[in-house]
């Protein structure tokens, strides 16, 4: 794999790359309210028909506080039997907010680094899903168990922890414990709400998260990180160029192709994605693809292509909820348990956990995603002004009846009339036709920017 760190006005972003084929990107995020930043915030109200409290963050935000995430371990911490309205609350987001909810945040604060995660209200052990050999598992979980022994915290043991040292491993835990050590101390002292804790947007964050196993080249466009790749590691090829990264590797391109609602598949099918606020809906398509008679083989072939490029998508888009598949339907078991072994597969290399449901009676794959923060259709694309975000405007005809129901209240002493339409008119309308509708002199242009409406102006 290789990872391309492109630093561009002063910002840092980051993409993978593997077999020369995108499958994650990094933008810093210019808002303070991102998933794992800790915060000194206030409790405003208390909910119970929700079972919740609004918390007061630093940026105008109302957190969203469910009262099954204040953990007893917490208020034992602080010495508090219970938190009321008004008191200071230390809490973090635990998934961002949309454009109609603020982000829901949780007093079961983490810690993570790079070996392992740092739970300091939790006594639980966990071991990184994507490491898969029974030995490791086992050896990770005792070394948890020592961990906690020590410490009296809880750990996760993360993907990278498999690859090092025992001394590693302490040396972090003890880095992670001073600074939360930092935290606490800072909330202690804090009179008002704050940010406490930002990550997201340090170049220890990014190598942290992106530099993993399998990596082993860096493309660059700043000198400045050769030698924070080589504290991580000192086996990595470093490549430096000049000008835009990005640009260099055609990853800008590709951002905006799978963005798309259509994305082509290999063999001349396709994948068309529609999103709504809870569900990912995924259809897959034959289109041109007719190299086989067979119409299991047939099936069975473009569905293995889609199951990898939509595992890719998901992960790239950081779409997340439920997600409905529709696969080319296949007759038999054996082919429906081949692509859900191949999804299986490619949804390990996700960093959020996705669940697997299986075929439902109707022949969808059912599945979920969890994302903690935007995803990338959030980031890099906005409501479209014409349509609302719909994605359908008026048909053309009901525009032209609109306006002749218009041009039916004409004023009284007019002799012509100005109307503006989009460019969209030009062969659909007939301007003889209103000038015997309308009985004035009719002006036409095609300079209105919005196809859904027109403007029409009455002149004496």
């Amino acid at each position: 794999m290789t990872l391309v760190i492109n630093k561009k006005n002063d910002k840092t972003h980051a993409a993978l790359l593997e077999n020369g084929k995108l499958i994650e990107i990094y933008f810093p995020d210019d808002e303070e309210s991102v998933a794992g930043s800790i915060f000194v915030g206030r409790i405003e109200k208390f909910v119970p028909a929700l079972e919740a409290a609004f918390v007061t963050l630093s940026n105008n935000e109302n957190g969203f506080l469910r009262l099954k995430d204040i953990r007893p371990e917490y208020l034992e911490a602080f010495g508090l039997k219970k938190l009321q309205e008004g008191q200071k609350v230390l809490v973090q987001i635990k998934k961002e907010g949309g454009q109609t909810k603020g982000p829901q945040v949780t007093t079961n604060i983490s810690l993570p680094g790079r070996y392992v995660v740092l739970m300091p209200f939790s006594h639980s052990i966990g071991v990184s899903r994507k490491i898969q050999d029974p030995d490791d598992r086992n050896k990770l979980k005792e070394l948890g168990l020592k961990l906690r022994e020590k410490y009296s915290f809880g750990f996760i043991m993360r993907t990278a922890a498999a690859e090092a040292t025992e001394q590693h491993i302490y040396e972090e835990t003890e880095l992670l414990i001073t600074k939360w050590n930092e935290l606490v101390k800072e909330f202690k002292k804090a009179k008002k709400v704050k940010l406490l804790y930002k990550e997201s947007d340090s170049d220890e964050f990014l190598l942290r998260e992106f530099l993993k196993e399998g990596v082993d080249e860096v493309v660059t466009n700043s000198t400045t990180y050769k030698e924070l790749i080589r504290n991580y590691s000192k086996n990595i090829r470093i490549k430096v160029i000049d000008g835009d990264a990005f640009e260099e590797l055609g990853i800008n391109e590709e951002l905006k192709r799978v963005l798309n609602r259509h994305i082509p598949l290999p063999s001349g099918g396709e994948i068309v994605i529609d999103k709504t606020e809870a569900m990912v809906v995924v259809d897959v398509n034959s289109g041109h693809f007719t190299t086989t008679s067979n119409h299991e083989e047939l099936s069975e072939q473009i569905n293995a292509e889609a199951a990898v490029e939509i595992a890719r998508i998901l992960r790239l888009r950081n779409l997340g909820g439920i997600i409905i598949v529709d696969f080319i339907d296949m007759r038999s078991e054996k082919s429906r348990n081949k692509i859900i072994e191949i999804m299986k597969k490619e949804v390990l290399k996700d960093r959020n956990r996705v669940e697997i449901y299986g075929f439902t009676q109707l022949g969808l794959l059912e599945m979920s995603r969890k994302r903690t923060s935007k995803s990338l259709d959030e980031r890099l694309t906005t409501t479209c002004p014409v349509c609302n975000g719909k994605g359908a405007i008026p048909s053309a005809e009901l525009v032209i009846q609109q306006l002749f129901n218009t041009l039916q209240k004409k004023p009284k002493d007019v002799s012509e009339v100005i109307i503006k339409l989009h460019p969209h008119f030009k062969n659909k309308i007939n301007k003889e036709e209103i000038k015997k509708f309308a009985k004035v002199n009719v002006h036409v242009h095609f300079t209105h920017v919005n196809p859904s409406n027109f403007e029409v102006t009455w002149k004496k």
